[in-house]
């Protein structure tokens, strides 16, 4: 896959990426995903990792990316301490959900800037945090990726203790100003980090009807006289489940192309086109695993077979949704925006 450029199709092109679009990479995920939910999901973090090649000087960049032959893991929760030294931080801390890390180069671990012992802040009162980009030789990863779902993501804890990590490797997390050209670096990074997690969730659901399909022309259920896709109960479901997947999949590519029709005019897209974007977001994921859950259950007792696709669709589609980028709560901070408060958090 890192020869094929599957893990730098974000990468910018300054260091020998193709640096997609919005759409283009989407989909490249959505098919991943298809062929199996913990590809998709593995080659999702390591691109959107990749994207912050677009804000990372020259050297740095070019000793980090390797022109693409790089795969950089890590976790943007903030859990990680960076003490101020010359030339650099000294960082210790221990994240969560460091997906692909096993097979990585390089690893981000989000960590707040401190002072000695004190968090340093801005004139605003927010607290400095920022990506420390440091070798995964050099962190211990912790076994506890024991789960339901996305297992082969291996997304195991990670930690450091006073490793150094140089200035040029510190990338400010929610604030960074792009330097690099292109459109993608000048959209919100949260926003669309959100909207890659729901292309791994149609991805998945996509996969289970495929299963469905093949599984409905092929098995008789118990006690019927017919085939499982001559059912009426079966027709129903698989329709649905369609048209949930494609409601879901327009809802998000319709809110994403229009914040990235907004960058690319040089405009900073709107808190309230944000919103949407997120909203869009947690409804593919939530519409997919809607879709998934239809077929599960009018495939019967077959589905809860390993051997039967629809099993690991079931556990991985899940696990998409209960990602903070997805997750119900999504509803409640774009109705937030839309009622005209603020958002209620920082990341958004």
């Amino acid at each position: 896959m890192t020869d094929a450029g599957f893990f730098s199709l974000w990468l910018s092109r300054a260091f020998g990426g193709p640096e997609l679009n919005f759409t283009e990479f989407g989909r490249v995920i959505e098919e991943l995903s298809r062929a199996d939910g913990s590809v998709g999901w593995c080659a999702m973090v390591a691109n959107t990792c990749s994207r912050l090649s677009g804000y990372i000087a020259q050297d740095a960049g070019h000793e980090i990316f390797r022109n693409g032959n790089s795969i950089l893991a890590g976790s943007i929760n903030p859990t990680g301490k960076a003490v101020a030294v010359p030339g650099g931080f000294r960082v210790s801390g221990r994240w969560s959900y460091g997906s692909l890390i096993q097979h990585s180069h390089w690893t981000v671990g989000n960590s707040v800037v401190h002072d000695g012992e004190t968090p340093r802040r801005d004139g605003d009162g927010a607290l400095d945090i920022r990506f420390m980009i440091f070798p995964t030789a050099s962190a211990e990863i912790i076994d506890v990726w024991h789960v339901a779902g996305l297992r082969g993501t291996g997304s195991n804890d990670f930690q450091v203790r006073d490793l150094y990590v140089p200035e040029q490797h510190a990338l400010s997390a929610f604030a960074a100003r792009p330097l690099h050209p292109g459109t993608l670096y000048a959209t919100p990074i949260i926003t669309v980090f959100a909207a890659s997690i729901a292309c791994v969730s149609i991805g998945i659901a996509r996969a289970a009807i495929d299963a469905f399909v093949a599984l409905a022309a092929a098995k008789t259920p118990m006690g019927s006289a017919v085939r499982l896709r001559d059912k009426s109960m079966a027709q129903v479901a698989v329709g649905r489940a369609e048209a949930l997947l494609r409601s879901g999949r327009a809802f998000l590519y319709d809110a994403v192309e229009e914040i990235w029709a907004e960058a690319a005019a040089g405009r900073l897209p709107t808190l309230h086109q944000r919103a949407i974007a997120r909203l869009a977001a947690a409804k593919a994921a939530e519409t997919s695993a809607e879709a998934v859950d239809l077929l599960f259950n009018a495939a019967g007792g077959t589905a809860l077979f390993e051997s039967t696709p629809l099993e690991r669709c079931f556990r991985d589609v899940h696990a998409t949704t209960q990602h903070i980028g997805t997750q119900a709560g999504n509803f409640e901070l774009a109705g937030r925006v839309l009622l005209g408060l603020d958002p209620g958090t920082p990341r958004f």
